[in-house]
């Protein structure tokens, strides 16, 4: 079920997507996740994996083995008999043995263990899809996570840009008027200053814009230069609620749907273990022929031939007491499993809990730092209305600024942060693909 909804995804995207991926200039999200599925190489290998054990369900536990056996063996010897006290000798006596057979031997009973044997790989199959799945929402996660990444770095470039552009502005003025002689060389090389500082700390965001592209170019598989196609803008979902969450978690928690499959495995290899305490009956049938020459001997051909069929039943009366041990550690087996299972759902009801502690504080940040950058913005407008008419000296108008600067850092920051911790909410409680 999971492999087919998962290539469907696929599928339905890779409709969308050109053949020449950084062709168009602006790449979504989704793009961007199809080229992870598509490229990425931890993907690749679990897939494989998958595949592995998709081969071992087959019916081959049923069925009858069916082998041909053909040899022929030539002697040369020497040999001497005695009869009635006389002596005769045969030396170099040639003899040529020639055999041929199929046979076909079926085990029509074996305590039921070749059925628990093949619903044993239905769930380590279950098992293999499940981990694809797995697989594929944290490869989601982590490429919505360079994703937005990028497009928070992408924003603080253009705060840095902006206030880039208002000190170089503020710079222009002031010499401007220093020539002038309206006023002295002090405000001119403060705005210099200022205005060098804006210029490094511009480049240092275009540097970390550029680690991004990297990072996120890297799980894609991508070339790791091309930059410059996110445009876009991070979109928080409404308010996610914890008892919902928490109920998806429980029914669709990927690590938690295979810890119920690997307790179903530690029961099926107790029915195993248990099933060596029974009687086994097998078929057999087939068809031999022989062929012995010896030409020098008393015999000189021996020829048989034909068929042969029979049942045969056997069971173990000791063995060492091996039976009595696997089945000891296969009950333990179980309990280990049904522990490992308890203490998986502990732990992901305390991430869950941790994770929406987060997400709760992140949610109030974002409104906070929103309403903070918007009115950072206005004074920023209203400060440089007031430089240029000269009613706000350089450093003052230094100051609204580097408040619009922290502001945006701090708004961006806070909704990125906000949008991972939906997204791990999201996977933690298996809805990340729906």
């Amino acid at each position: 079920m999971y492999k087919c909804s998962l290539l469907f995804f696929i599928l339905c995207f890779s409709l969308f997507v050109p053949g020449q991926f950084f062709a168009q200039s602006r790449i979504t999200l989704d793009s961007c996740i199809v080229r992870a599925l598509d490229a990425n190489y931890s993907i690749k290998i679990i897939r494989h994996q998958e595949s592995q054990a998709e081969n071992n369900v087959n019916y081959a536990p049923f069925l009858p083995t069916v082998s041909a056996s053909a040899g022929q063996k030539q002697t040369v010897s020497d040999s001497k008999v005695t009869n009635n006290g006389e002596d005769r000798f045969m030396n170099h006596t040639r003899s040529d043995a020639l055999s041929a057979g199929v046979a076909l031997n079926w085990r029509l009973f074996d305590g039921l263990e070749m059925f628990m044997t093949h619903a044993r790989y239905k769930e380590m199959l279950a098992i293999g899809e499940l981990k694809t799945k797995m697989a594929v929402e944290n490869l989601i996660v982590q490429v919505s996570s360079y994703y937005y990444d990028v497009i928070r770095q992408q924003s603080k470039v253009d705060a840095a840009r902006h206030s880039l552009s208002l000190s170089e502005a503020r710079y222009a003025e002031a010499r401007d008027k220093y020539v002038l002689g309206v006023l002295s060389g002090l405000e001119a090389r403060q705005a210099k200053l200022d205005l060098n500082a804006d210029s490094s700390n511009y480049i240092k965001e275009k540097k970390l814009l550029r680690s991004a592209y990297i990072s996120l170019n890297t799980i894609m598989n991508a070339d790791l230069q091309q930059q410059a196609y996110v445009e876009d803008s991070i979109v928080l979902r409404a308010p996610l609620q914890f008892k919902g969450l928490l109920d998806d978690m429980l029914h669709w928690n990927t690590t938690l749907l295979i810890g119920r499959r690997d307790q179903k495995v530690s029961e099926l290899d107790m029915k195993i273990a248990r099933a060596a305490l029974f009687p086994k009956l097998d078929f057999g049938t087939g068809y031999n022929y022989s062929r012995t020459k010896a030409p020098e001997s008393t015999t000189s051909l021996n020829r048989t031939n034909g068929p042969y069929w029979g049942f045969s039943m056997s069971v173990d009366i000791f063995n060492r007491l091996e039976n009595r041990r696997k089945i000891k550690n296969a009950r333990l087996d179980m309990e280990i499993a049904d522990l490992s299972y308890q203490e998986a759902e502990l732990q992901m009801k305390a991430d869950l809990a941790q994770l929406y502690n987060t997400y709760e504080n992140n949610l109030q940040m974002v409104s906070f730092e929103q309403e903070s950058a918007l009115v950072a913005f206005d004074n920023l407008d209203a400060a440089l209305e007031k430089y240029k008419l000269g009613e706000l000296a350089g450093i003052e108008f230094r100051e609204f600024q580097r408040s619009y600067i922290d502001a945006v850092d701090r708004e961006v920051s806070a909704i990125y942060l906000t949008k991972i911790s939906e997204l791990s909410l999201l996977l933690i409680s298996g809805q990340i693909l729906k």
